[in-house]
């Protein structure tokens, strides 16, 4: 069900009784072979699938993230179409308010970029500080894959954790799996992109020249296929089901 198909005599119903999921993603690039919206398409279909799995209503997407760091993007490419994180958290937080007062108690932000995190967190705490009653759930779908499933992962592909991040091997996989027909896969560099640049663990502005790639592929893609990204989405797809009906049920009406 989604939020934009229900009617407002019909509103109050639906959210006395239901989970309300909020999509959030990004605008920004992701390799020669990503569409820039690939954490929007990511955190929409999940929503989608938690929404049939909880009986939930998904609500339109936030489309439009904080910068990524360049650190995380491999370096500066076009398409970062972003907003400051005072922004954001103004947006989000908004939304939030408003969804509660339309009746909404169980709230869920379904969330595909990282650099979103601390801003969503801090909305949540501003509209569950002001409203007890209401609940917030934000889920990153790689927090929930499971570490033994990642594990077997990098050891069934060769592709150690530490080189597959941002446009790699297993966001590379699920956009492939969620949105074939966005995907260039004859633009993913015959090796997969795999670079060796310098890494660092602090932050420098600009971006040091020799810790960026080429591409934008942070750091390799080579193992990536449409196999695996449906096997990490029907992962994240059970485990997501799970956390939210574990840690926010919604009481049985007497």
């Amino acid at each position: 069900m989604l939020l934009g198909e229900i009617t407002s005599p019909d509103l109050p119903h639906y959210a006395a009784s239901r989970y309300v999921i909020v999509p959030v993603g990004a605008l920004e690039p992701h390799g020669p072979h990503l569409p820039l919206a690939s954490d929007t398409m990511i955190s929409e279909h999940f929503a989608r699938l938690l929404a049939d799995e909880i009986n939930g209503v998904v609500a339109p997407s936030i489309a439009y993230g904080v910068p990524t760091t360049p650190a995380r993007l491999g370096g500066i490419f076009p398409g970062v179409i972003a907003i400051s994180g005072t922004t954001f958290t103004t947006l989000v937080t908004e939304i939030l308010d408003s969804l509660v007062d339309a009746g909404f108690q169980h709230l869920i932000l379904v969330n595909s970029a990282i650099d979103n995190r601390p801003f969503l967190q801090e909305a949540a705490r501003l509209v569950t500080r002001r409203t007890p009653d209401a609940h917030i759930m934000i889920v990153h779908w790689w927090d929930v894959v499971g570490e033994d499933f990642r594990n077997a992962l990098a050891e069934e592909t060769g592709v150690a954790r530490h080189n597959d991040h941002h446009a790699g091997t297993v966001e590379s996989s699920l956009v492939f799996h969620i949105s074939p027909q966005a995907v260039r896969p004859d633009l993913l560099p015959a090796d997969g992109g795999e670079e060796q640049p310098r890494r660092i663990a602090y932050d420098v502005y600009p971006q040091p020249a020799d810790t960026t790639t080429s591409n934008g592929i942070v750091y390799t893609a080579a193992c990536s296929s449409l196999e695996l990204g449906k096997r990490v989405a029907d992962q994240v797809a059970r485990e997501l089901a799970a956390a939210v009906l574990r840690e926010l049920p919604i009481p049985l009406s007497p």
